[in-house]
């Protein structure tokens, strides 16, 4: 089983706005991080729902694998 992850997308969280910068390249760079932050989460979230996915199926198989067996092989006395 391989554990292929994307990616994650850059975030650099800014630091408080000198009064010599920009105001909206600064509102701009927060969008940016925001979007870039929503992103991450949703990939998180996917491979989350992923691996949720993967241990219902083998939570399923080995129920029906158990229900298969029976109660167990009891053990005989000589």
């Amino acid at each position: 089983m391989t554990l292929d992850m994307r990616a994650l997308y850059y975030v650099a969280l800014p630091t408080e706005r000198s009064e010599a910068d920009d105001v909206q390249r600064h509102e701009e760079d927060i969008k940016a991080n925001e979007n870039c932050l929503n992103q991450n989460f949703s990939a998180l979230a996917q491979k989350i729902y992923e691996f949720e996915a993967r241990i219902a199926l083998l939570e399923a198989a080995a129920a029906s694998n158990a229900d298969k067996k029976g109660p167990g092989i009891e053990s005989s006395s000589i």
